[in-house]
């Protein structure tokens, strides 16, 4: 938890360090790069491996690949509804948490399957 709160208080202070005009375009990369870790994710759990894990193990990477999926929501609302810089600087935050989220949501997933 705590280094979710890193993560997206570090993109913050990045975000607020960006000219005023870069910080809109940068979003959807941002978004993109979690939404493609989120797929990978998403993709490797219906392989035939991972139905072979138990319950517990699944819903572990489970909730951390929801964590991901809803910072990766709140972010695109904020970039589609900013209300000024700080909106943008937010959503930059919330897709890099999300991104932070679905990487450790991978990494349990393979150590998972390791065992």
């Amino acid at each position: 938890m705590k280094v979710k709160w890193l993560l997206a208080a570090s993109a913050a202070a990045i975000a607020f360090q960006m000219p005023l005009g870069a910080q809109a375009f940068e979003c959807p990369k941002h978004f993109a790069d979690a939404q493609a870790i989120i797929d990978k994710v998403t993709g490797d759990m219906k392989g035939g491996m991972s139905k072979k894990m138990p319950k517990d193990q699944m819903a572990l990477v489970h909730a951390l690949l929801d964590d991901a999926k809803t910072a990766l929501a709140s972010g695109k609302h904020n970039h589609a509804k900013p209300q000024g810089a700080y909106d943008h600087a937010r959503a930059i935050a919330k897709a890099d948490a999300a991104r932070g989220s679905a990487l450790a949501a991978d990494l349990l997933h393979f150590k998972m399957m390791k065992m």
